[in-house]
């Protein structure tokens, strides 16, 4: 009696210890996600209509711990997704960028947006340009422009420009309900686009060009709106220049440029750098700080600088297109198809 007492006991004890009261679990939810994006830029004082992209990323976090909880691939208008039921922290962005990356993407406010650097020979290579090449002043080279320009180069990374990034971000709840939920969110771009313009001189002496502009930024969390997901990475940016003409048909050498913006901080300042290669074959450079240009009211709306100090190509020596051993001219490019074995 004694013993089947003690068995008896056991067994309850077992049950009671052994159940414990867990929540009701549900399947996943169909989600119908809508993604309205803003293709428009400003830039030169004008609308533009940047090209659709191909295909979007989204991302569903977790709202305590921010880590991630799934994502899915979808066309840039959206899709259907299935979730759990439950809140999340969205973000989306188009997936078919080249120069722009992403990194630390497994949690949401560490998810950045950036480029690559330059290589370390390139970036010798334009050091030296720099250090060595000609004056593209009408008057005496400005020493003190020259070293401020050759020292913010040298201190900063180069970076590539980045490709246009449209992001979106939102909070979000997912019902337990039968059906599809409809769930909108907007995106657009985190990059911004530029224009530059400086009156030259001889432009048909001009064989190309490329800029430096120092006082930009490496990168974005893209988590964070855009203006606060800016980093303060003070980097220089890398962009090609090409012969064009304004409005009252002056030459001009030209670029257009995407950045991530400039650098917040009050003492950064936006140094130019061009460095032109001529038909004779020199090398000329050219700077200046632009930073009150970059922060003017009209520029900044319009988004676009013009500058009407002259660039000043020199002619090349015995006033034909180059020529010789030390002085080799520089044609047009040829295409050329090589085969490539895969």
């Amino acid at each position: 009696m004694r013993r089947r007492l003690v068995i008896l006991i056991f067994a309850v004890l077992t049950i009671l210890t052994g159940c414990k009261r867990r929540e009701l679990e549900y399947g996943s939810a169909n989600l119908n996600l809508r993604l309205n994006l803003n293709l428009n830029v400003r830039v030169n004082g004008q609308t533009e209509v940047l090209p659709t992209p191909e295909m979007m990323r989204v991302m569903f976090f977790d709202p305590d711990t921010y880590d991630l909880v799934t994502e899915s691939y979808l066309p840039a208008t959206g899709g259907r997704v299935s979730l759990p039921p439950g809140k999340y922290k969205f973000i989306g962005y188009n997936f078919d960028t080249e120069a722009t990356l992403l990194r630390n993407d497994r949690n949401y406010y560490s998810i950045e947006a950036y480029t690559n650097e330059v290589s370390s020979s390139m970036k010798a290579s334009i050091l030296n340009s720099i250090r060595y090449g000609r004056s593209a002043t009408k008057s005496n080279p400005d020493e003190d422009a020259w070293e401020v320009a050759l020292s913010k180069v040298q201190e900063s990374a180069i970076i590539y420009e980045p490709d246009h990034l449209f992001v979106s971000h939102k909070d979000i709840e997912v019902l337990n309900i039968a059906g599809d939920q409809t769930i909108e969110a907007d995106a657009e771009t985190i990059i911004e686009t530029w224009q530059i313009s400086v009156r030259i001189k001889n432009e048909q002496y001009m064989a190309s060009a490329r800029a430096l502009l120092t006082g930009q930024i490496a990168s974005n969390f893209i988590g964070l709106p855009k203006e606060e997901g800016k980093t303060d990475t003070d980097v220089t940016l890398l962009f090609d220049m090409s012969a064009g003409s304004d409005a009252e048909n002056n030459d001009i050498v030209v670029g257009k440029f995407n950045t991530f913006g400039k650098n917040p901080s009050v003492m950064s300042r936006l140094w130019l750098t061009i460095i032109l290669k001529t038909v004779g074959g020199e090398t000329v450079e050219w700077h200046r700080d632009i930073t009150d240009e970059f922060m003017d009211e009209d520029n900044l709306e319009d988004q676009t600088i013009y500058i009407e100090e002259e660039i000043v190509v020199p002619e090349p020596q015995g006033g034909g297109s180059g020529g010789g051993g030390f002085q080799p001219g520089v044609d047009d490019w040829e295409e050329e198809n090589v085969p490539i074995n895969i």
